[in-house]
């Protein structure tokens, strides 16, 4: 095992997310720390080749695991972040009195790495005399620019005003940082022996003083503990990182000598999913709806909001029951008994899938779930997917790589046209059931609850109307997750508006239900906490079956955690 743990000294992370430069990066990529330890074999001449070599190791191994505060969010442990003007370092004014020696440097460490011949060997020797002739050349420069000349002409004068921060140009900068509750993170290759490359690996830590932007301070050191990971490499996780791979060396090398630390450059490396370790513990609680889900992803069409995703949802349901016929529906499909009757068991749920909980969420539907209960059987699961292979054929478009083209029908709306196909993998972190369905002891909706009964006006003033329609709406959310399995929550708090990036306010969803005649439920959003981590996914109240009532497990606010045990 190989562990290296990386302490924050200011207590601060200030690294620009590769593809928003708006916001931090968190939790930390391993392609970055690896890029890093490059930089820190570079660092002397000439190069150690124990080092390098086992930087040569290390890129061949698998992506490491990582021990990292993962309670950092959007609204916690984040500094806001403001735009700021900075003088421009505007190498026009006196050249670029470096760029000779780096050609220079960067033409010997070609040849070294290439020529082997007599006439190679005779290259590089050269190459080693022009490095010292710009090195010489470099110092005299520096030595001229220590003393102010004793007649400066004009062209000397307003080259030096043009040197002042005032007189420069101001460009545009972001500084996105995270300070999280934990100032320190490790990176763990768990299943790797670095045997003779240890000594190596930990001069090259030692040498590390930062990660990410200059003012982002790390000590670096490799530990010999136990070190319980909260991330790790999963096909079907939540966070894409970025990490290496075989040849990563070389390929930092060459975009060096393109970019020489001054051009603009993004750094090679290679995605990967990782999730949060899986510790399934069958005492855990468990709600009805199973975690094993059938997803279609919204691959073209309209973009709908959250908003309208019950009316995909029944619109979905509708295409799939007419492509099958009405006889013998199954009733884990239908959601009736054979009497014609309500099931009184759990159902198939068709659930839109909403972005929300990230900081440029816009609660759009990603896609769509098939959420069917856990005590669904074989046959009954096998007559599902017979179902759904007939939607498919009848419906499918072989030109679009199997979409299905779905549209509401005239009363619930404007029309709405959709691509869908299903995926085994989603690529979208919104249409991963483990995102949904992890354990967690927080649960905020990312769309509003329909409730079971009526709580009164949640909205008057009047003798405290609406502190008593609050107290019975929330014992109304506590019933709903006693009803599909979970334990009495321990604590409900009610709200009109969203609670989570990207998640819509209750006015801008249609009544429910939408069939025209029947009572209105009440709408509300709504943070619950249960007294244990619970297992989603958790789906809440009356339109629980087409995607209203879904909550979206969350960290604890920071904090809460040593206030429980203390």
């Amino acid at each position: 095992m190989l562990t290296i743990e990386v302490e924050l000294l200011t207590g601060r992370y200030a690294a620009t997310q590769h593809n928003d430069r708006s916001r931090a990066e968190w939790p930390p990529h391993p392609a970055r720390f690896f890029s890093a330890l490059v930089a820190a074999l570079h660092d002397r001449e000439p190069l150690d080749g124990r080092e390098r070599d086992a930087l040569l190791w290390l890129e061949k191994q698998p992506p490491p695991q990582l021990d990292v505060d993962l309670e950092v969010s959007e609204t916690v442990g984040r500094r806001t972040v403001h735009p700021v003007f900075v003088p421009v370092n505007d190498v026009t004014l006196v050249g670029d009195p470096e760029a000779e020696l780096r050609d220079a440097r960067a033409t010997r460490a070609r040849l070294a790495e290439s020529e082997r011949t007599d006439e190679g060997k005779a290259k590089l020797r050269k190459a080693r005399k022009a490095v010292e002739k710009s090195q010489r050349k470099l110092s005299e420069f520096l030595e001229s620019q220590q003393a102010a000349p004793t007649s400066p002409s004009k062209e000397d004068l307003k080259r030096g005003t043009g040197l002042l921060p005032d007189r420069r140009n101001r460009q545009e900068r972001t500084f996105p940082v995270v300070v999280p509750g934990r100032a320190s993170f490790a990176f763990v290759w768990a299943y790797s022996d670095p045997a003779e490359h240890t000594e190596a690996l930990r001069r090259l830590s030692d040498r590390v003083t930062r990660l990410g932007h200059s003012s982002s301070l790390v000590r670096c050191v490799l530990v010999e503990r136990a070190v319980a990971p909260t991330l790790v490499p999963d096909s079907t996780g939540e966070h894409v990182l970025r990490v290496v791979g075989p040849g990563q060396v070389a390929r930092l090398q060459g975009a060096y000598a393109r970019h020489r630390a001054v051009e603009p450059r993004v750094l090679p490396a290679t995605p990967q999913r990782y999730g949060e370790p899986r510790r399934d513990d069958p005492r855990r609680p468990r709600s009805v709806f199973t975690d094993d889900w059938i997803v279609f992803e919204r691959i073209g069409g309209m973009r709908p909001l959250a908003s309208r995703g019950a009316d995909l949802a029944i619109a979905l349901r509708r295409a799939v029951i007419e492509a099958h016929g009405r006889g013998d529906l199954p009733a884990i499909l239908s959601g009736h008994a054979a009497n014609g009757g309500k099931a009184q068991e759990s159902h198939l749920g068709f659930v839109p899938l909403p972005w929300v909980g990230h900081g440029q969420a816009d609660g759009s539907v990603q896609g769509i779930a098939l959420i069917a209960p856990r005590r669904i059987g074989p046959d009954e699961r096998t007559a599902l997917m017979r179902v759904l292979a007939e939607w498919e054929r009848v419906r499918g478009d072989r030109s679009a790589d199997y979409a299905m083209e779905l549209g509401t029908t005239p009363d619930l709306g404007k029309p709405l046209r959709i691509l869908l196909r299903r995926v085994e993998v989603p690529t979208k972190a919104s249409l991963n059931a483990t995102r949904w369905c992890r354990a967690s002891r927080r649960f905020i909706t990312a769309t509003p609850i329909a409730l079971d009964r009526h709580p009164g006006n949640l909205r008057s003033n009047v003798d405290r109307t609406a502190h008593r329609a609050a107290v019975e709406a929330a014992s109304s959310i506590k019933d709903a997750c006693e009803r599909i399995g979970l334990p009495r929550p321990e604590n409900v708090s009610i709200s009109l508006g969203p609670l989570l990036p990207g998640a819509q306010h209750i006015r801008q969803f249609a009544p429910w239900p939408p069939q025209p005649g029947r009572a209105r439920r009440a709408r509300v959003h709504a943070e619950i906490v249960f007294h244990e981590a619970v297992c989603g996914p958790v789906l809440l109240g009356a339109g629980r079956y087409f995607g209203l009532g879904l909550c979206l497990p969350v960290g604890e606010p920071r904090g809460a955690a040593e206030r429980r045990t203390s």
